[in-house]
């Protein structure tokens, strides 16, 4: 789709309103949308769900009403499909008795509704029970093929009795089950495809939705032939099933018409009309949770579908943990608790809207997230986020692509906001496609000014990025530009997208692997959950208590992430209401008030360091040397009380040259680890006596080490020069990583924190650097 036809770009931002239905007024929401809230949740709707299964394994039948024929056993079906996919093993022996009690014929209805959850049941327990129920799934996603003539289906499945004239409802539920088992291996006839995707583009409405009979007719008086929102997410969902099926091919050259007619009215239907759809909430938030994930957009119209929906679960949830609506309180619960667990999955891939060809391959970040599925042990989405949305509400995915064969080109403003999502802790990964040298080109210069002081290099054979999980093809070129703790940017001369479209598991092999080790070397395979990274905001008024902390500058890479102490200062004035005032570089006279922690941050000389200064860090990515006039200035403001922190971000050679620095001012045997009984350790309330570190610093120093390892030069217990041996940060940003060598986020905040509260309250040094008997440091 053209940027210009796309309105699902648009932003919330602040505190959520609920705009959802008239059900839903304006208003502030009583359960604040966060992903705490959102595992509160799921967890009660899970205990509900459990404390309703009956003694048989089973859960009670759903009776439709109207002369049908009860749905015996789809509820217990929907029911171990949610639950396993809420994280309950299948060997949990609450699942395999549901499952002894399902497998049983005398128990299985001839039903769509019901062999369609039969069939996703099946297929989530074989994903952990060796495909013990594969031959169950295959016979019924057989019925379901026999059970149609033409794509639709009613509410009989029998496999005799071939459907012409279902309803849209059962229509999507048959072709889902299908689906699932195509997904799981089952081979599925190509026609069977082709004619549910006629089927679905002939029932369309004008407006791009449907209805209830599948029919384009519509009648004022009555609403099942007017076009519906959770007829018109069945719709949609449908036919991207349809097309991942049978328009792999179709993408293969650059620079071609992607859009699908039908799609796009479909869509743009949802643009208009996604906050103020009324009937059958719960049955329609799960269709639009099918469409997001299928679609990849982030939004529908102005609004966020996933923290929309969210939101309004968790303010309606009652306090059994269940959602009421049409259908009972036991369906409604589960398609709840599927539009919570499922659209909470990790993204792995944001993909850049931009005004060029970003969207040659449409379908290939959807197929390789597919395919990704076994290579990361768990379910991941993709999303396509645009230039015009907030930098903030990009951070779901670690990495965001950029592909294309044309020249990219952004305005300055776009340059800005794709530099802030990679210093708050983003990776940018372009790829280019059809060989298009002019996006090979641009994107590298594109680079150059996006990070001048870095350079794009091409990664060796042994490089980590082409070795991590699997040994990537010789022919395939992968650049890194790294700012010598992790990768800012990574960049493939090679179309990897083409495999992806094409779902070429086999012959393309090497091109899912690269792409599966960039993830894996970005992320070292700690995926977060959808919404749950945010960069905290500025505060809106800042606390009275402040303590001065300044960035050292000297000859090398001191300021590798601009952005460390912004977070650390905004999260400090949230958690712990002390102003961290983070001195910027800048002439000695420039006025203190110009050093609010907004804004990227660099350093000042240490000349330039005063008294009210409370704490200086130097950090750096390689060795150093500083001249005698900077020891001088650095060991007077020492002696008057200043605390120096050095902070190896990348380097053992930074180390090594710090602890040459703490020689230099003070004596060869003055360094040594600084004891867990120190009172930077044992603040009231903020006690560290264990830590974590990231992956590489447990392979270098051994797993078993829990301790920090800091080191310190001492005047009784007061620390006057700090060297940290383990990137602290990098960790301050708040990224997982393979490549960084230190704590853990969680742990460099905390060690942070307590230097930086010490530093506060500690008393100061005498005239000769001596220090008078410690107090206890206030909180």
């Amino acid at each position: 789709m053209t940027t210009a036809n796309i309105t699902r770009t648009a932003i919330i931002s602040g505190i959520f309103l609920f705009t959802f239905n008239s059900i839903c007024p304006a208003q502030e929401p009583r359960v604040p949308f966060n992903d705490q809230a959102v595992e509160a949740a799921i967890n009660k709707a899970v205990q509900y769900v459990l404390s309703e299964q009956r003694a048989d394994g089973s859960w009670e039948p759903f009776a439709e009403g109207g002369g049908r024929a009860p749905q015996t056993d789809g509820p217990t079906a929907m029911c171990i499909y949610t639950l396993v996919a809420s994280g309950i093993s299948a060997k949990d022996p609450r699942i395999a008795k549901a499952l002894d009690w399902l497998v049983k014929p005398a128990n299985q209805a001839k039903l769509t509704y019901s062999t369609a959850f039969r069939c996703l049941a099946w297929h989530a327990v074989n994903k952990q029970l060796d495909n013990k129920y594969m031959k169950n799934l295959a016979a019924d996603v057989d019925l379901l093929i026999k059970s149609t003539e033409n794509g639709s289906y009613n509410y009989v499945t029998n496999g005799k009795d071939k459907a012409a004239g279902g309803d849209n409802s059962n229509s999507q539920y048959g072709l889902y089950g299908v689906w699932t088992g195509a997904r799981a291996g089952i081979e599925v006839p190509r026609d069977y495809w082709d004619k549910c995707l006629k089927r679905w583009i002939a029932c369309q409405h004008a407006d791009g939705g449907w209805n209830y009979y599948g029919t384009i007719e519509e009648d004022p008086a009555n609403e099942n032939t007017q076009t519906l929102g959770s007829m018109t997410v069945a719709g949609i969902a449908s036919l991207f099933v349809c097309m991942d099926w049978l328009f792999m091919d179709r993408f293969v050259k650059c620079q071609v018409n992607t859009e699908v007619a039908a799609v796009k009215k479909g869509l743009d239907w949802m643009d208009k009309n996604f906050l103020t759809h009324k009937s059958k909430l719960l049955y329609y938030l799960y269709g639009v949770e099918r469409v997001g994930l299928a679609s990849g957009y982030k939004y529908f119209g102005t609004a966020d579908w996933y923290k929309t929906g969210a939101s309004w679960l968790l303010n309606i949830q009652g306090g059994d943990g269940t959602w009421p609506g049409y259908g009972g309180i036991l369906p409604n619960t589960c398609y709840g608790l599927l539009f919570l667990i499922r659209g909470r999955l990790p993204v792995i891939f944001n993909r850049l809207e931009y005004d060029g060809d970003w969207n040659n391959r449409p379908r290939a970040l959807a197929n390789f997230c597919r395919w990704s599925e076994k290579a990361f042990e768990t379910e991941a989405n993709w999303q396509i986020i645009t230039l015009k949305s907030d930098v903030n509400e990009w951070h779901d995915a670690a990495v965001l692509t950029i592909t294309g064969s044309k020249e990219p080109k952004f305005s300055a403003a776009d340059i800005e906001k794709l530099r802030t999502y990679v210093n708050q802790g983003g990776t940018l990964f372009s790829i280019t496609e059809c060989n298009g040298a002019a996006f090979s080109k641009g994107i590298k210069e594109f680079y150059q000014k996006l990070f001048p002081k870095y350079e794009l290099a091409l990664c060796g054979k042994d490089h980590l990025i082409n070795t991590i999980v699997y040994k990537t093809s010789s022919g395939m070129k992968i650049y890194e530009l790294s700012n010598g703790i992790r990768p800012l940017a990574i960049h493939a001369d090679y179309d990897l997208p083409l495999a992806w479209q094409q779902y070429q598991v086999a012959t393309g092999k090497p091109s899912f692997e690269a792409a599966a080790n960039v993830v894996m070397y970005v992320t070292d395979k700690q995926f977060k959950n959808r919404a749950s990274r945010i960069w905290p905001a500025e505060p809106k008024s800042w606390p009275a208590k402040s303590i001065k902390v300044a960035r050292l500058r000297f000859p090398g890479n001191y300021d590798p992430e601009p952005l460390a102490m912004q977070r650390f200062s905004r999260l400090m004035a949230g958690l712990h209401n002390i102003k961290v005032d983070f001195i910027p570089a800048g002439p000695a006279s420039e006025p203190a008030a110009a050093s609010q922690p907004t804004g990227p941050l660099t350093g000042i000389a240490p000349a330039e360091l005063t008294d009210d200064i409370k704490l200086a860090v130097m950090t750096g990515t390689g060795g150093f040397k500083l001249d005698t006039a900077d020891k001088d200035a650095l060991k007077k403001w020492i002696n008057a009380g200043g605390i120096l922190l050095l902070d190896a971000t990348g380097s053992r050679n930074f180390t090594e040259s710090a602890k040459d620095l703490a020689t230099e001012l003070f004596g060869a045997d003055a360094l040594l680890p600084l004891p867990l009984s120190s009172p930077v350790y044992q603040l009231k309330d903020m006690t560290i006596d264990k830590v974590k570190y990231r992956r590489a610093t447990r392979t270098r120093i051994g797993g078993g080490n829990k301790e920090p390892r800091l080191l310190a030069v001492l005047k009784g217990d007061r620390p006057m020069v700090i060297v940290s041996q383990e990137d602290m940060t990098g960790g301050l940003v708040d990224y997982a990583s393979a490549t960084c060598d230190g704590y853990e986020p969680e742990s460099a905040f905390n060690i942070t924190r307590n230097l930086v509260m010490y530093a506060a309250s500690a008393p100061p040094a005498s005239a000769d650097g001596a220090t008078p008997p410690a107090s206890s440091p206030a909180k």
